[in-house]
């Protein structure tokens, strides 16, 4: 059973979670608080809060409401997720890390998470990890757009210009009209003298 499953039962949570989804998120923080009058402990409540918290930039807020559902559910995939999250943006790369790893613990192919964690790798300069975990994401999905100029970013970082085009030249193939990735190979044949085509 899905933790975070929406109680039919209860017409209060359903209200908040659609006015959510529309993002009105002041009436939305008022149906999911009227549902934890009735049941403190309701995961989804929690995760709603966390979530408009997380949408108003109230990151130890989120990160409250992430903790107490976590309590509840320590094996809740999107709340660890969005756990690590929030933690990320309080600077707290230590609590993403962990709440990240945690994940991948419980489903080793969630690529959200795996997206996360090679941010936190590479802002830890654990360079061979993030990659790792970046050429396991394109081992599953070589399409994947974001993951691809992310990694010839790096490797433009580093002076691999030849992988960087490579990988610039599979967006294009992918998108031919992916701006990123035109202003990826301008970048790299100015680096290396070369005159664009």
């Amino acid at each position: 059973m899905n933790p975070l499953a929406s109680n039919f039962g209860n017409v209060e949570l359903l209200e908040a979670t659609r006015l959510l989804q529309q993002g009105k998120f002041a009436e939305s923080k008022e149906s999911y608080s009227t549902a934890l009058q009735t049941e403190p402990e309701n995961a989804e409540a929690l995760y709603g809060l966390g979530i408009i918290s997380q949408y108003e930039q109230n990151y130890e807020g989120a990160r409250g409401y992430f903790e107490k559902v976590l309590a509840l559910h320590d094996d809740s995939l999107v709340v660890l997720n969005s756990h690590g999250i929030v933690a990320t943006h309080l600077g707290d790369n230590q609590a993403a890390r962990q709440s990240f790893e945690k994940a991948l613990s419980i489903d080793p192919d969630f690529v959200d998470v795996k997206k996360n964690l090679a941010v936190i790798y590479i802002d830890e300069q654990e360079y061979d990890r993030g990659i790792q975990v970046y050429k396991e994401i394109l081992e599953h999905d070589p399409n994947d757009v974001d993951t691809l100029l992310t990694v010839a970013g790096l490797y433009y970082e580093v002076d691999d210009f030849e992988s960087a085009a490579y990988l610039l030249e599979m967006v294009l193939k992918i998108e031919p009209e992916n701006e990123a990735a035109k202003q990826g190979l301008a970048k790299v044949a100015d680096r290396r003298g070369e005159i664009p085509s």
